[in-house]
């Protein structure tokens, strides 16, 4: 199933590498310079970056540290890295092709493990984080920052059916209680938690959402029906907006910030 899974995501992302490269909400300013916050980079630290796509979180954290790797199933997304790499002049990222299931590093290797925007396309998340915490020297800040559900079976069961639609690579969403709990059960300690909203510095836009996963005609008018009727819960969980044939809407996303004893 792993095997599947991962087969399925390089195929959702290999053509789409330059869309995420360019994507606001991928690189937005604000969400890097608080995954660096959250990660407290000192000079001589090793970081890594896992499912990177682009580059983005690996890049931020690359001037703090003393080596960035940034790790992806997708060779095509750490071209893209290794091309903005070269362009803004960062000498000390690796690129590694590789799994969250199965990192190729030994254990205790890094002081801060980070993964952003790609937990809910893992194909076993508790392997994932066990591989996360295997790798992390002890005091490691570790940083998972992803798009979440709530609290509600309803609207996680909506959410997810959402997401899957649109990008069939799309594992699940997890509710802040869950990740709070698998981090815990890898043997992490939670530091913080904080909720907040994935928007791309702006509010998202359908048609740019569903281009970017390249999602099939017949499921993005299905999706375009669900945003236009969707339930005032869901309506209000996502800020759903209509307006004429614009759709714009956020996404609940949570940072949460734990350590290795």
């Amino acid at each position: 199933m792993m095997q599947s899974q991962h087969l399925k995501a390089r195929e959702q992302f290999s053509p789409s590498a330059e869309d995420y490269a360019r994507s606001a909400g991928h690189s937005d300013p604000e969400a890097m310079a608080e995954m660096v916050r959250l990660a407290s980079p000192k000079p001589g630290d090793r970081a890594l970056d896992i499912a990177t796509g682009p580059g983005n979180v690996a890049l931020a954290l690359a001037p703090h540290v003393a080596e960035s790797f940034a790790l992806d199933l997708t060779p095509s997304m750490l071209e893209q890295a290794q091309r903005r790499a070269k362009e803004i002049g960062v000498t000390n990222l690796v690129t590694v092709e590789g799994a969250a299931e199965e990192l190729p590093f030994p254990d205790r290797r890094f002081e801060i493990v980070v993964t952003r925007l790609a937990p809910h396309h893992f194909a076993n998340i508790r392997l994932a984080l066990s591989e996360m915490a295997r790798v992390a020297a002890s005091g490691a800040r570790i940083v998972v920052s992803d798009t979440t559900v709530p609290e509600s079976d309803e609207l996680d069961r909506e959410i997810n059916e959402v997401e899957r639609l649109r990008d069939s690579s799309h594992v699940r969403n997890y509710r802040p209680s869950e990740w709070v709990a698998m981090l815990g059960a890898a043997g992490l300690t939670i530091m913080a938690t904080h909720l907040g909203l994935y928007d791309g510095g702006r509010r998202m836009d359908f048609d740019e959402w569903v281009l970017r996963s390249r999602t099939p005609a017949s499921a993005v008018e299905e999706l375009r029906s669900r945003f236009r009727n969707a339930s005032p819960a869901l309506t209000e969980a996502l800020s759903i907006s209509c307006s004429g044939d614009e759709i714009s809407f956020v996404l609940p996303r949570v940072n949460v910030l734990a350590t290795k004893p």
